[in-house]
C-alpha cells in the first residue's frame, strides 16, 4: 500500500483557508493602494496651481523680453508701436482672462533650432 493522501474534506477546507487568507491580504492591499492615490491626487491638487503660476510667469517673462527686443528692433521706424498691426492692438484681451500664447509668438525672436529643440525635444537623436 501506498501513502494515504489528503482526502476530499481537507482539500477543500485547504482551498476555502488560501481562498479567505488571499482575500484578507488582497483588501487590505487594496486599501493601502487607495489611500496612497488618494495622497497622491491631494497632493497632485496641490501643487498643480503653483506649477501653472510659474509656468505663466515664465510666459510673461519671454513675452517681455520679446517686447524689449521689438523695441530695440524698431526704435529708428517712424510711428512704429509696440503690441500693435498696422495700428490695430494685437493683444486685446475683452474679459482680463488669460489666453494661451501660440508657439510662434512664444519663439518670435529666438533661433528657429532653439524653438525646435524645445518644442520637439524627442527630436535629437
Amino acid at each position: 500500500m501506498g501513502k494515504k493522501r489528503m482526502g476530499g474534506y481537507g482539500i477543500f477546507g485547504t482551498f476555502i483557508g488560501i481562498t479567505v487568507g488571499s482575500w484578507v491580504v488582497f483588501t487590505f492591499s487594496r486599501r493601502k493602494q487607495l489611500r496612497e492615490e488618494l495622497e497622491m491626487r491631494d497632493a497632485r491638487l496641490a501643487v498643480t496651481p503653483i506649477i501653472q503660476a510659474e509656468q505663466q510667469r515664465s510666459t510673461l517673462r519671454q513675452f517681455r523680453l520679446n517686447r524689449d527686443e521689438e523695441n530695440e528692433l524698431m526704435k529708428d521706424v517712424e510711428g512704429w508701436k509696440t503690441g500693435t498691426l498696422w495700428g490695430e492692438p494685437v493683444y486685446y484681451n475683452k474679459r482680463g482672462r488669460w489666453n494661451q500664447p501660440s508657439v510662434e509668438e512664444y519663439f518670435a525672436h529666438c533661433n528657429k533650432w532653439d524653438k525646435m529643440k524645445i518644442v520637439y525635444p524627442n527630436l535629437e537623436h
